[in-house]
């Protein structure tokens, strides 16, 4: 059974209203799409978004194999990478993560690698540290990268989803920690999404495979699960994100929609749907906020990255 919904969004023209409900209610108003070639997208099958402290977006071009970069107000400023398995080389890029400090980490998904970019000039720093069948840290095998985030603190959260988990890395690649096995229980995963951290260093993960979003505190303790392989929360929760009011955001591909929850899981609104047109999807498979507070959507299915600004309308009365 779904959880009470405060408040939920629907979408006209582009632009996601508020229907009849009780508690508070947001609009949803497409912004912006980004386009890295002059007659359409330009991008084929893209993964992943992130943001960097001074509003650029950053976009995991994985059928292009390129990372392509934008300004705030979604200007193309460069594009880097291309097919190949040499340092600064990439195959099939699935993720990417930008944090002080100038740099972008990208999962290198196709090469079963980390590597990591200086964002002043694009150039390769390094590879963080490979990921193959093989490859392991003590006795630890790790298999295949899939999303990535890294924590205030520099910490680095990669889901693997051949081994159903999450690896946890100091800023230096050294394997700190682990969350999860194969399985359905709480705290285990199946085909891991996106990961992302929290205020007071809580960990959610998009448990894709089970349906559900899982969430951890800072020590790796199990906290809890929204939704479940029984449920019908989610469909496909792939993406994942907090905002900068604390709350989390889910890129639910299969019921093309995005969702939003308070950190304690607590429904507060939902808007998207199945379309081909702005305000709309058909596969969202991440998300990401910028400084500014503005959302960006990559939808893989229509090879399309969109930005949003959503706001809290007043209540009656107010």
């Amino acid at each position: 059974m779904r959880l009470a919904i405060l408040a939920s969004l629907v979408v006209l023209f582009g632009t996601a209203v508020p229907a009849s409900g009780q508690g508070s209610r947001f609009v949803a108003r497409h912004d912006i799409s980004l386009f890295s070639a002059p007659d359409g997208p330009g991008f084929r099958n893209p993964a992943g978004v992130a943001t960097d402290p001074f509003g650029n977006v950053f976009v995991a071009d994985t059928g292009n194999h390129r990372v392509v970069q934008f300004d705030s107000v979604g200007r193309l400023v460069f594009e880097f990478g291309g097919y190949g398995w040499r340092e600064g080389e990439l195959s099939g890029p699935s993720d990417v993560c930008a944090r002080e400090g100038f740099h972008l980490f990208v999962v290198d998904e196709g090469n079963e690698r980390i590597q990591e970019f200086d964002i002043d000039d694009n150039s390769p720093v390094g590879v963080v540290f490979p990921f193959s069948e093989g490859s392991s840290f003590g006795d630890e095998e790790l298999v295949r990268p899939s999303r990535i985030h890294v924590d205030a603190e520099g910490r680095i959260y990669v889901t693997d989803v051949l081994c159903h988990c999450v690896w946890i890395f100091t800023p230096t690649g050294e394997l700190v920690g682990r969350l999860g096995e194969p399985g359905d229980a709480p705290s285990r995963f199946r085909d891991p999404g996106g990961v992302t951290v929290g205020p007071r260093g809580r960990v959610y993960v998009a448990d894709t495979g089970n349906r559900r979003v899982q969430v951890f505190d800072a020590v790796g303790n199990w906290v809890a699960a929204w939704g479940g392989p029984d449920g019908d929360e989610f469909e496909e929760p792939v993406g994942i994100d907090v905002g900068p009011e604390g709350n989390v955001w889910v890129a639910d591909a299969g019921a093309a929609e995005i969702r939003v929850f308070t950190p304690a899981g607590v429904p507060l609104f939902r808007f998207g749907g199945p379309g081909d047109g702005p305000g709309t999807f058909r596969a969202p498979v991440d998300l990401a906020h910028g400084p500014d507070g503005r959302l960006w959507i990559v939808d893989e299915a229509r090879e399309v990255v969109e930005g949003y600004s959503v706001r809290r309308l007043p209540d009656e009365g107010e």
